[in-house]
């Protein structure tokens, strides 16, 4: 009976020993047996900038001659016109927007070349349109299912 709970004890340390330690190695990035030990207060948990290098990797971005945009590390061949060069810091979690070209005003009105979204009027009543159309096709379905089964 003794050693039953010795055992569980024993057990219950080692996992509360294995759990912490795997909680410093997350937070730091270190092993806590390591020849230099982590410490663990909020600053330099929370200070990011230390722990990651502050380089930015270069990118093209071209488009040859049948149209066809690429993107690469190396500079693209001497044949290509326009090339765009690119800044990417692997450190930041943002996504670049989109350049709009000058002299394109957005349009107020979606014309039928336009993606309409369901955040339009428009957009709103062909979703609910649509819905309608797979609620009849599975209805349909359904009712033929259903002669099928009544038929056998």
């Amino acid at each position: 009976m003794v050693y039953k709970l010795v055992a569980k004890i024993l057990v219950m340390v080692g996992l509360m020993f294995g759990v912490s330690n795997y909680i410093m190695y997350v937070m730091t990035g270190k092993s806590p047996f390591s020849a230099e030990m982590p410490s663990l207060s909020i600053p330099s948990i929370l200070n990011t900038d230390s722990a990651l290098p502050s380089t930015k990797d270069t990118a093209y971005k071209w488009t040859d001659e049948k149209g066809v945009v690429h993107y690469s590390s190396e500079p693209p061949p001497e044949t290509t016109q326009q090339v765009k060069k690119l800044e990417v810091d692997p450190n930041v979690n943002l996504i670049q927007g989109l350049d709009v070209p000058e002299g394109v005003a957005p349009t107020a009105t979606p014309s039928n070349d336009t993606l309409v979204t369901p955040y339009t009027p428009s957009g709103a009543q062909k979703l609910l349109e649509d819905a309608k159309d797979v609620q009849r096709i599975l209805d349909e379905r359904f009712e033929r299912q259903k002669a099928i089964i009544d038929a056998e």
